[in-house]
C-alpha cells in the first residue's frame, strides 16, 4: 500500500531553489504531479505547448500570471485558477508582482521525469515528458479550458467545484470550526488537500497532521482519512481528487439534499467512498 503525504509549509522535494525563483514538488505520483513554485518579475514563464495525454493546472496564491489559454489571453490574480486540458495550447508571463502558484498535472508520471530531468541537467526529450510545441491547427479551442476568478466556480454553499474532468477533480471549501468529515477510504483514487487559510487536524492512518496554512497531505487508495477543524476560525482548503469523477458525486449529493433524500451506503460506495465500519 502506497505510504501518505503530510508536508509542512516549504517542504516538499527540491526542483529550484535560488533568490529569484523556487520550486518544489509536494506529490509526484502516477495520477498526479504537485509542485509549488515562486518566481520574481524578472523570470520568464513558460512557451505556448501542449500536452497530448494530461491535464496542466494552475491556483494562483500570491501575485499574479498573464495567462495564455488557446488563443485567449487572460490576467490571473490570487484566489484563480485555471487548467489546461490535454491538447489545448498554453503558457504564462510572470505578474508585475511575481507570483507564488501551484501547478498540477494529472496524470503526473509524464511531466515528473522531464522536471527532474531538466532540474539534474540531463538530457531529455520534451515529448517523452509529454511536452510538444504548438500544432500547426493551433490545438483545441480555448473554450475547453477553464479559466476562474476568486471564488468562482460551480456554487454549492460552502464548496465550490472548480474542475471536473477525468483527470481531476478539483474544489475549494471552507471548513468551519468543529467542522470535518468522519473517517473514510477511496479504492480507486487519491485525495489530497492544501490548506489555503487556518488549519486542520488531519488523520491519515494512524498519523495524525497538525495542518496550517501551506500545507498538504495526500490520502492514497487504501489508506483511512478524515479531518477535523479544531480552531475556533474557519479553514479554507483545496481539495484534488486525482483521477477524476469526485465531481459526479458532489453534483448528486447536492440533488439528493436538494430533494431532502438521504443517500445511502450503495451510494457512497459507487462514487469510491467507503465509511470505516
Amino acid at each position: 500500500m502506497d505510504e501518505p503525504i503530510a508536508l509542512a509549509p516549504g517542504e516538499g522535494e527540491v526542483l529550484v531553489d535560488e533568490p529569484s525563483r523556487s520550486s518544489r514538488i509536494k506529490a509526484v505520483r502516477a495520477e498526479l504531479l504537485l509542485s509549488e513554485s515562486s518566481y520574481g518579475p524578472d523570470e520568464s514563464g513558460p512557451r505556448p505547448h501542449i500536452h497530448r495525454q494530461h491535464a496542466d493546472a494552475f491556483y494562483v496564491l500570491e501575485g499574479g500570471l498573464t495567462f495564455r489559454v488557446g488563443s485567449d489571453v487572460r490576467e490571473l490574480s490570487a484566489g484563480a485558477f485555471v487548467i489546461a486540458p490535454p491538447g489545448l495550447v498554453h503558457g504564462f508571463d510572470i505578474g508585475p508582482e511575481g507570483v507564488h502558484h501551484l501547478n498540477i498535472h494529472a496524470p503526473g508520471h509524464f511531466y515528473a521525469k522531464l522536471a527532474r530531468a531538466r532540474r539534474d541537467g540531463i538530457p531529455f526529450d520534451a515529448a517523452d515528458g509529454d511536452t510538444f510545441p504548438p500544432p500547426d491547427d493551433g490545438g483545441r479551442p480555448a473554450a475547453d479550458g477553464i479559466v476562474l476568478g476568486p471564488g468562482e466556480g460551480e456554487d454549492f454553499g460552502t464548496t465550490v467545484l472548480k474542475a471536473a474532468l477525468p483527470e481531476i477533480s478539483l474544489l475549494e471549501f471552507e471548513v468551519k470550526p468543529e467542522g470535518g468529515v468522519s473517517p473514510h477510504f477511496h479504492k480507486r483514487h487519491s485525495d489530497s488537500f492544501y490548506v489555503l487559510a487556518g488549519g486542520l487536524e488531519i488523520h491519515l492512518g494512524d498519523d495524525v497532521f497538525r495542518a496550517g496554512a501551506g500545507s498538504y497531505a495526500l490520502a492514497p487508495p487504501g489508506i483511512v482519512h478524515w479531518f477535523r477543524n479544531v480552531s475556533d476560525a474557519p479553514a479554507r482548503i483545496l481539495n484534488l481528487h486525482t483521477p477524476g469523477g469526485f465531481a459526479e458525486y458532489r453534483r448528486e449529493l447536492q440533488t439528493l439534499r436538494e430533494q431532502s433524500v438521504e443517500p445511502d451506503r450503495a451510494f457512497f460506495e459507487r462514487h469510491d467512498i467507503f465509511d470505516v465500519d
